[in-house]
């Protein structure tokens, strides 16, 4: 069976088994629609006994069967997960979590820039962590200016990078300037 992970446990919360739970989901009440959860390796089914929300886009869930803190503590750090077949189609133009990681990035002249190893999650859109051939790591903003194309089957993602984006040799100081430097950082007197 194939997994979706739709949460990481951050902590328990409280004496009585609940979990403070930092959803990786864009639906508000994705665990108020669930009847139960999957953690562990193998997964293991959790039945969900009850959701309310908490702080800073947190949930705090109660399961069943973890009944104080001492056991909520076996959770910590946990991804939460579902099977994929439980997921509800998404509108045209959006992809789930699991669906963008790993896909080979490239930019519209062909140039393969790397592959995409971490989705952050940030206020306005998500960023892209791509690890480079070369080992450095570029991020780029889930943004339409930038994403042009994503195709699941062929597992590849286009991009048109903002100016500077990919280019290590370009560094903006504090009087906004570029400047031209070298391969460990230093500034070149041009």
């Amino acid at each position: 069976m194939e997994w979706a992970t739709v949460g990481r446990v951050i902590a328990p919360f409280g004496l009585r088994g609940e979990i403070k739970v930092l959803p990786m989901s864009d639906l508000p009440d994705r665990f108020a629609q669930l009847e139960a959860i999957y953690c562990g390796s193998p997964p293991r089914r959790h039945r969900i006994e009850h959701v309310r929300p908490y702080k800073s886009g947190l949930v705090l869930l109660k399961l069943q069967g973890f009944d104080s803190l001492t056991a909520a503590e076996a959770l910590r750090n946990c991804e939460l997960q579902i099977p994929l077949a439980e997921l509800p189609p998404l509108p045209p133009d959006s992809y789930y979590q699991h669906d963008i990681l790993n896909l080979r990035v490239f930019t519209l002249d062909g140039q393969e820039v790397g592959s995409i190893t971490e989705i952050w999650l940030t206020g306005s859109n998500d960023v892209y962590a791509i690890r480079m051939p070369d080992g450095r790591q570029a991020l780029i903003p889930a943004v339409k200016e930038v994403i042009k194309q994503i195709d699941l089957v062929r597992r590849t993602m286009y991009i048109d990078p903002l100016p500077g984006m990919l280019d290590e040799r370009e560094a903006i100081i504090d009087r906004g300037e570029l400047e031209d430097v070298d391969d460990t950082g230093e500034v070149l007197d041009l």
